[in-house]
């Protein structure tokens, strides 16, 4: 079954969708109006809830409203096309399903699932809430005023990412944070998992508390000044590697 809806964009300030097992994939293009595209086992399609009230569009499908079906096994995709001058805030929550989003620009954007993957591209937002527990979480080419983003045993990859603030936490997973430009405080920790951090200054104010863990640098001092990094662990280590270009004398 498939369904499509629109709505006007200057109505609508919120976006929040908390599915069971969906896949949900946004995007922003060139259009005048928020348009949903839904496609999925009757059933599930037949279920979900969709409502648009002062401002704030919310799909959901709990837990409860899902009966097995062994014959025919659910299934749904959601797109969500956004208009490239919309600036709201949007939450994103499936269960089981992976969450892609791309090129979206607003105010808080918070995405979690239990076992999907979460890849956010090209996003531009006053705080970013991201989180997942055995899944892939991907933030590429990305920019944010403060960062959370979490991950139990999926490993974690922010390519490319501006932040002023961020805190980054995993139990068994590695985590890679490659920073464009220099930031004011980054907390990590970690259980097991490797932390791995790449950015643009000589120097760091690093701050480190492991039991068995080791912390290694490359071509970046530790000092009492700059960008401040806090970082705990049990056994995981961290690396901190300096990315700029030194300038010619």
């Amino acid at each position: 079954m498939n369904r499509s809806e629109s709505y006007a964009s200057l109505e609508t300030h919120t976006i929040a969708m908390d599915m069971v097992r969906s896949t949900i994939d946004v995007y922003s293009y060139d259009t005048e109006n928020i348009q949903l595209l839904i496609s999925g086992d009757d059933e599930s399609v037949s279920l979900l809830h969709l409502e648009w009230l002062n401002g704030k569009l919310m799909l959901s499908m709990p837990m409860r409203d899902r009966v097995p079906n062994l014959i025919a096994p659910a299934w749904m995709q959601i797109v969500l096309r956004l208009p490239r001058t919309w600036k709201g805030a949007m939450t994103l929550k499936s269960q089981s399903g992976n969450i892609s989003v791309n090129g979206y620009t607003g105010t808080d954007f918070t995405a979690s699932t239990s076992s999907g993957h979460i890849r956010v591209e090209e996003a531009e937002c006053l705080t970013a809430d991201i989180h997942s527990i055995s899944g892939i979480l991907l933030m590429k080419n990305s920019r944010c005023e403060s960062a959370k983003l979490s991950t139990v045993s999926g490993n974690m990859l922010g390519d490319r990412v501006t932040c002023h603030t961020a805190h980054v936490s995993t139990v068994s997973g590695n985590v890679e944070m490659i920073v464009t430009d220099p930031f004011k405080l980054m907390t990590c920790n970690s259980v097991s998992g490797d932390v791995h951090i790449s950015v643009p200054i000589p120097e760091i104010n690093a701050t480190f508390k492991s039991v068995t863990g080791r912390i290694l640098t490359n071509g970046i001092s530790i000092q009492e000044k700059g960008s401040e990094l806090r970082f705990n662990s049990a056994t995981g280590n961290l690396v901190i590697e300096g990315n700029y270009a030194p300038q010619e004398v």
